[in-house]
């Protein structure tokens, strides 16, 4: 019998790393979203990983918590 093994997509480490790196800040996301222009429901349906960040978005999200980019994305390769 196969053993299937669970994979975990690059959006999806990276949702999971953005979350890590908000809960590590401090910030809410309530104050995430007024600082970012990122309405709430998008936030929370990219942090749970149903939707994947967009560059864009990543951007604005490293930019309020002053953070680059690429620290946000390490964790997608």
């Amino acid at each position: 019998m196969l053993r299937m093994e669970q994979t975990t997509s690059s959006a999806e480490r990276v949702s999971a790393h953005v979350g890590q790196r908000i809960k590590d800040s401090g910030v809410s996301i309530v104050w995430l979203c007024e600082h970012t222009g990122i309405p709430r429901s998008t936030m929370l349906r990219r942090l749970s990983g149903h939707s994947a960040f967009n560059l864009n978005e990543l951007d604005r999200i490293a930019v309020a918590l002053r953070l680059s980019t690429a620290d946000l994305l390490q964790v997608a390769s």
